[in-house]
């Protein structure tokens, strides 16, 4: 004698296989996300660079481009304020936000800048060393990959649309079995 209607066993069966995946995906990302903990820095063990710049010659305007070379043998942070951050003479403002996890080895394009006038100098100031960009730099070439935009939120969308794609699975079949 069954005591739960094989319907509603299906149903529960569903159910309990897309929350087992939507918890899966949320720890896949949030493993896959996590970098080990890394040591706050005062000082920067290595050089920041500013190897090219973007430059809008129909306004007279470029953004920076900066990296870093970091001989250190471990990834180490340093937060963004008067250890890390951006002067900049000549008049302009810029939106640029500094890199604060440096890992080991060379890392060109880092960040880079907003738009500023080319009468701006741009120092990144960084544990104690500094680089300074001007106009007069060369450009970037085809080599070199701006850093990429975004608020790290892509993996939670993800997660959002998966969610709604397996509710919408699960509707479809309890009405599907509803109708039967």
């Amino acid at each position: 004698m069954r005591l739960v209607p094989q319907s509603l066993r299906r149903r529960g069966a569903l159910l309990t296989a897309t929350t087992a995946a939507v918890v899966a995906a949320i720890v896949t990302v949030l493993v896959l996300n996590s970098n080990p903990a890394a040591a706050t820095w005062q000082s920067f063990a290595g050089t920041p660079t500013c190897d090219c710049v973007v430059q809008d010659t129909k306004n007279n305007t470029y953004r920076a481009v900066f990296g870093y070379v970091s001989t250190s043998k471990s990834a180490g942070k340093i937060d963004a304020g008067a250890n890390n951050r951006l002067e900049l003479t000549g008049g302009s403002r810029t939106d640029g936000s500094v890199t604060t996890r440096f890992e080991p080895g060379t890392h060109k394009a880092s960040f880079s800048t907003g738009w500023v006038s080319k009468n701006t100098q741009i120092t990144w100031k960084v544990g104690g060393k500094y680089v300074t960009a001007t106009w007069n730099k060369p450009t970037c070439g085809k080599d070199v990959s701006l850093p990429a935009g975004g608020n790290g939120s892509g993996p939670i969308v993800a997660l959002l649309f998966a969610a709604l794609i397996g509710g919408a699975v699960f509707l479809w079949r309890k009405r599907r079995a509803a109708a039967q």
